[in-house]
């Protein structure tokens, strides 16, 4: 394959930049371009050593640090050279243009670690988990695409292709002595299959933590005016995002506000206040609210406790579904007239009980037990191949003993198919090449 070349470092004035240069060619490209200052050559470079040096592409000199990795001990598994040059986005550009003068050309999106994947380095599952590390917007999503990306969800779909190829493979020898080994590999099939059935039920249960960890959970704050959701808002958040007033109304569409709580993200979605109201605005707002509380992940439902007549939550909250968890929320527990017969007290002037507010939060949502460092199921693609999967293996279960074991065998077959397209054993080029062009420039 050719040398490839690419900007490791985001764009624009910084204290480093970071040219990556992977190929056959990357030590000689360096050494065209690049002086050391200890050794006659960088063709002649330690591995894994920085050497300090000057850098001289035509028109543009710095003072620069370069480090060879070699094949096949390097992030692709082959030659990658990186310059680590200061920061500037023209003098990158110009250091880039260098390299390519020098026999490189630029990198597509991912085609480093798409390298790395055809070159054995990691599965397909540990490439996507290098994409959520990068995107991960809390220490949750960052540890979650880190096992990922080191292979802890590569290493369960192995322990469940293992034994699946061990079956397939006993039945097709079968296939040449029905007489006397299709009864003994249909018999030794069984509880094989049953423990596969179960691990994937397993792995799939995970899915829903899964999603929650990746993208956080929505919550959304309902209630009727002047409850005080705009005020919890900026309690929780810790910033004035949403205006409070004293006059009924004042949230006329939804504001949203994000945070890190104990490694989950809570976006926090503020709405209008639930009433019967003759401004088209306000109406708008309203309706979106209804919206918003139907599509988030768990809703919370703020009534006032110094008032006595809140509206009953049931006709507020009509149109979510019997799924969305609800967490009954009253405010102003601050107020000497303030009483709290169901929900949990809280107050968003004072801060009472905001902390614990956020546990319950993600106590509802995860429950109390979910690991974020386990093995969880992030990916809507690895969800969607484990329910094939799942449905070709009970399928082969139910016809065991109805149908020929050739027609067993293509359930089988699928199975092994589908948990293949999570580690790219099995995956064609139309998924290998949607997944790397998700990745940035130069990784």
């Amino acid at each position: 394959m050719d040398t490839i070349a690419a900007i490791a470092t985001p764009l624009g004035t910084g204290a480093v930049g970071i040219i990556r240069i992977s190929g056959e060619k990357a030590r000689d490209i360096v050494a065209r371009i690049f002086k050391p200052y200890k050794i006659e050559s960088f063709s002649k470079a330690t591995p894994y050593m920085m050497y300090l040096g000057k850098l001289d592409c035509g028109g543009v000199r710095d003072k620069a640090l370069a480090v060879l990795f070699a094949a096949p001990n390097s992030y692709t598994g082959e030659d990658v050279a990186e310059l680590h040059c200061h920061g500037g986005a023209a003098l990158l550009r110009h250091v880039l243009e260098g390299v390519c003068a020098a026999g490189a050309r630029i990198a597509d999106r991912g085609e480093f670690t798409r390298r790395a994947f055809l070159n054995g380095k990691m599965d397909l599952s540990d490439a996507e988990g290098v994409i959520d590390m990068i995107n991960g917007d809390s220490a949750a999503a960052v540890n979650a695409g880190y096992r990922l990306a080191t292979g802890g969800v590569s290493a369960a779909v192995h322990g469940l292709t293992s034994p699946l190829l061990d079956v397939i493979a006993h039945m097709e020898a079968a296939l040449d002595y029905p007489e006397e080994m299709e009864e003994e590999a249909r018999l030794a099939a069984v509880p094989v299959l049953d423990a596969l059935i179960e691990k994937t039920e397993k792995l799939l249960s995970t899915c829903r933590a899964g999603s929650v960890v990746k993208n956080g959970i929505t919550v959304a704050i309902v209630g009727e005016t002047n409850v005080g959701k705009s005020s919890l808002l900026n309690a929780l958040t810790g910033r004035d995002r949403a205006i409070v007033t004293d006059i009924a109304g004042t949230t006329r569409d939804s504001i949203e506000e994000a945070l890190e709580w104990k490694g989950i993200t809570l976006r926090f979605v503020d709405t209008a206040g639930l009433r019967e109201s003759s401004d088209v605005v306000e109406s708008m707002g309203i309706s979106r609210s209804r919206d918003i509380a139907k599509s988030s992940d768990i809703v919370l439902f703020v009534t006032d406790g110094s008032r006595p007549n809140n509206a009953k939550k049931s006709e507020l909250l009509k149109d979510v579904g019997e799924n969305t968890p609800v967490i009954d929320v009253v405010n102003k527990s601050d107020l000497k007239n303030f009483s709290c017969a169901k929900g949990l007290k809280i107050s968003a002037r004072t801060g009472e009980n905001l902390d614990k507010l956020k546990d319950v939060i993600v106590e509802t949502v995860l429950g109390k037990n979910i690991d974020s460092g386990g093995e969880l199921i992030t990916s809507i693609r690895h969800k969607e191949a484990l329910e094939r999967a799942l449905g070709s293996l009970k399928s082969a279960q139910e016809g065991f003993d109805e149908v020929p074991a050739e027609c067993t065998l293509l359930d089988l077959r699928a199975a092994y198919s589908a948990y293949g397209e999570i580690t790219g054993d099995t995956a064609d080029e139309k998924i290998i090449d949607t997944i790397f062009s998700k990745f940035c420039l130069g990784k």
